[in-house]
């Protein structure tokens, strides 16, 4: 390790926390056990900046992403890998480096020593452990001193790419209560709600008026991507053994790989007494329900070509294979064919300008009658409009009969004694006027007791919002191409070719 950590009295200063700097997520595993003897490393992963990036310095930035993982999440990191993108957190690794690298970030070898000083793996009783440290390198990490320390030292240099913008992050007194007040204010609104089905019983259009509709708006029929599939169950109960479970998933095994060798899917099916289903046309939006779908097999089944057969998936009904029969591409199809569709999607979009259009009428006769002194209800009551009454309500809680809305909160949350009354808000359930009734004041005693809590909290949030920006800005600059998928798919290619030898 570097020799500053013989020297007695090395300050142990926290200069960086692992989890405030990155708010990404690592998994574990080697990129060696990934790509094969027959993949040169030498070769390009991808590009970055407009420079290739080699698969040796993808990997090298892998195990360093993984090192990460583990400081991250110690030992709950198991828990968080099925969650996880590896490849991308290493494009991003590899990002904030060349990021770094361009603006000459340098890291002394104190630095690296304080920040490894910081890490509590390798303290023992409060304080640095040489001896623990080298155990820890080695058999968790599974890394050369030298190697892990220079990873480190890169991690540094990615948190001072966001130390300046970090800097000028400034929660005021006053952001604190008007933040905590938005969150916890709750509000309470009379409203009128104009329905768009009460438009709608005029609406007759005519063939031309469809068809000039429907050319206006092709993309909005576009019928998505769709695939029939074979789906090959070897059954399992819930309450299945650990043997029975071994048993199903050698003979799911065992069917992949006989498919794959151009065996008869009934015959193979039949021999280990396995169930087929076909599941007919479906898209991805609507899945067939008759099978256990997850979103993982559904990216594979529509990423997959027309003749693939896919590695058997656990389900609650047992292991499954899927065999892709058919795909019909994504297409606009002709009007007389969605002619039905296009006509209640007219009628709709009618309806609704009609509401929209009637509610910025009355908005303007409530707003002249209530400056003249009469009360919302009371004006209402004069055009024979239904008045609604919210209970209170908080930023982003549901509201009775109109839902989620974020239109109708904020507008709610803008409303007050000396401003009443709302322009027209557009609601999924149609254009809504809002009328302020009260406001529930936060609880003071409350707000002081939590109040350095919540600031801790604003600091947090604001702190991801900068670093996301400046990766956001980063990639955007590094316009990366990715070449993995490419080699994987030649990878399976060629163990394919070995698996038919």
């Amino acid at each position: 390790m570097i020799k500053l950590f013989r020297h007695k009295g090395v300050t142990k200063k926290i200069l960086w926390v692992v989890a405030s700097l990155i708010i990404i997520s690592f998994v574990f595993g080697g990129l060696a056990l990934r790509y094969g003897s027959a993949f040169s490393l030498s070769q390009s992963a991808g590009k970055a900046f407009g420079r290739n990036i080699s698969l040796q310095e993808f990997q090298k930035n892998y195990r360093d992403v993984r090192d990460q993982a583990i400081m991250m999440h110690g030992a709950d990191a198991e828990k968080y890998m099925p969650m996880m993108d590896m490849d991308s957190e290493t494009w991003t690794r590899i990002i904030l480096l060349k990021a770094a690298q361009e603006r000459n970030i340098k890291v002394t070898d104190m630095e690296v020593v304080q920040y490894i000083g910081s890490i509590p793996f390798f303290l023992r009783n409060g304080q640095f452990d040489k001896r623990l440290y080298a155990n820890i390198v080695e058999n968790v990490f599974h890394r050369e001193a030298r190697d892990f320390e220079e990873g480190l030292r890169n991690q540094i240099k990615i948190m001072k790419i966001f130390a300046p913008a970090l800097k000028k992050i400034n929660i005021t007194g006053e952001m604190v209560r008007q933040k905590y007040e938005r969150r916890n204010q709750k509000v309470q609104v009379n409203y009128l709600l104009l329905s768009p089905d009460s438009f709608t019983g005029s609406i007759n259009p005519s063939d031309k008026e469809l068809m000039d509709f429907f050319d206006g708006q092709r993309d909005s029929f576009l019928e998505p991507e769709a695939v029939n599939a074979s789906i090959i169950t070897v059954a399992l109960s819930a309450k299945a053994s650990n043997e029975e479970k071994t048993k199903a998933a050698a003979a799911a095994d065992a069917i992949f790989q006989k498919l794959n060798e151009g065996a008869d899917l009934a015959a193979t099916a039949q021999t280990y007494n396995a169930a087929i289903k076909d599941t007919g046309f479906f898209n991805i939006d609507t899945p067939n329900t008759d099978l256990s779908w997850s979103f993982e097999l559904l990216q594979q089944v529509f990423t997959a070509k027309t003749g693939d057969i896919l590695k058997p998936v656990e389900s609650p009904s047992g292991y499954q294979i899927v065999k892709v029969a058919e795909k019909k591409v994504a297409f606009i199809p002709e009007f007389t064919a969605v002619k039905d569709k296009v006509k209640a999607a007219y009628i709709k979009n009618k309806a609704t300008a009609a509401a929209a259009a009637k509610a910025n009428e009355l908005q303007k006769i409530l707003a002249g009658k209530i400056k003249e002194g009469v009360s919302f209800t009371a004006a209402a009551g004069e055009l024979k409009l239904n008045v609604k009454q919210t209970d209170f309500f908080g930023m982003g809680e549901y509201v009775q009969e109109i839902g989620l809305s974020d239109d109708f909160t904020s507008a709610a949350f803008k409303l007050n004694k000396d401003n009443p009354l709302s322009d027209v808000v557009v609601t999924s359930r149609g254009p809504a006027i809002l009328h302020w009734v009260a406001t529930q004041p936060i609880d003071a005693k409350k707000f002081e007791a939590v109040k350095k809590e919540f600031e801790n909290s604003l600091f947090a949030e604001e702190r991801v919002k900068v670093m996301n920006d400046t990766l956001r800005t980063l990639r955007e600059n590094a316009k990366l191409e990715n070449y993995l998928n490419k080699i994987n798919a030649s990878q399976k290619k060629a163990m394919d070719k070995m698996r038919v030898r």
